[in-house]
């Protein structure tokens, strides 16, 4: 009866437990997987980086096309410009500036420098002969956005255009995401830098 209660009729002095090999093939198997798991990983997180800075940039336009409407004055979003905070700058990468006209001058709303260290690189995409999207003036009145204005705009990172990512701006000053890494929302292919 003391056998039965001891484990169903194992003997008193077994031990249960892992041996040295199974805890070895254990930890073999488990460094398997990491390493196929791993590349998976950094993809996700390169995604999500590419992701997030489109939408961050999204939201500023969103924000500006609100401002322009409440306060009825021109809104400006442009590249941020480090050595000036109330002009625009020449590269998206450097981030992005949101400015209101007051006056005769420009009030700097908001600033969203980005780091130049392996950074996504932003910019408009150039099809068709257009030129590329200098900057982006909300309007209080319709044409919210002039067409000059308006465009596909790109972000990519060191992965290059297959994996990039895109959103069209319109006059009416609403964007419309690309649903399709490496492509624009027309359906053109993208180009990196």
């Amino acid at each position: 009866m003391l056998a039965e209660l001891n484990g169903g009729g194992m003997k008193g002095d077994a031990m249960g437990g892992f041996s040295l090999i199974e805890t070895m093939i254990a930890i073999g198997v488990l460094a398997i997987l990491l390493a196929m798991a791993t590349p998976s990983w950094q993809a996700f997180i390169q995604d999500a980086r590419l992701t997030g800075l489109r939408d961050n940039l999204i939201t500023a336009l969103d924000q500006a096309r609100a401002t322009a409407l409440a306060d009825n004055n021109v809104v400006t979003v442009c590249p941020y410009n480090p050595a000036a905070n109330n002009s625009c700058g020449a590269n998206w990468s450097a981030g992005w500036a949101v400015l209101e006209q007051q006056g005769a001058g420009q009030v700097l709303l908001k600033a969203q420098p980005l780091t130049a260290g392996g950074a996504p690189t932003i910019g408009s995409q150039v099809t068709g002969g257009s030129a590329a999207i200098a900057s982006v003036s909300f309007n209080p009145k319709p044409p919210y956005v002039a067409v000059g204005q308006t465009g596909d705009f790109r972000v990519c990172d060191s992965r290059g255009a297959g994996s990039a990512l895109s959103f069209n701006l319109q006059t009416s000053g609403y964007v419309q995401i690309a649903t399709v890494a490496g492509s624009t929302l027309g359906g053109a292919a993208l180009s990196c830098p």
